[in-house]
C-alpha cells in the first residue's frame, strides 16, 4: 500500500512541476510586463522595455504558454497515445 501511495505522490509532483513551471516561467513574466505597461496604474516607464513590439510579443508569449500547457495536459491525460493507437489501427 505504501508503494502505491509513493507512486501517487510522484505523479502528483510531476503534474505540479509541469504545470507550475509553465505558469511560473511563461505566464507570470508576460503578465507582469503587461501589467507594468498597460495596467490600470500606468506610469511612464523609467527604462526602455527589453522586449520590443509591445502587445504583439506579449500576446505571443501568452499563446505559446497556453499551447504548451494544453499540450502537457493532453500528454498527461494520454490523449496523444490514444490518437496514435487509433491511427495505427486504421492504418492496418
Amino acid at each position: 500500500d505504501s508503494i502505491r501511495s509513493s507512486v501517487d505522490n510522484v505523479e502528483i509532483i510531476e503534474y505540479a512541476g509541469a504545470f507550475g513551471a509553465s505558469t511560473l516561467f511563461l505566464i507570470l513574466p508576460a503578465l507582469m510586463a503587461w501589467q507594468c505597461r498597460y495596467g490600470d496604474d500606468v506610469r511612464p516607464l523609467t527604462v526602455r522595455p527589453m522586449v520590443p513590439f509591445g502587445k504583439i510579443v506579449l500576446g505571443s508569449l501568452y499563446k505559446a504558454a497556453g499551447t504548451l500547457i494544453v499540450e502537457q495536459g493532453l500528454e498527461k491525460l494520454g490523449v496523444f497515445e490514444f490518437i496514435q493507437q487509433i491511427l495505427l489501427r486504421t492504418g492496418q
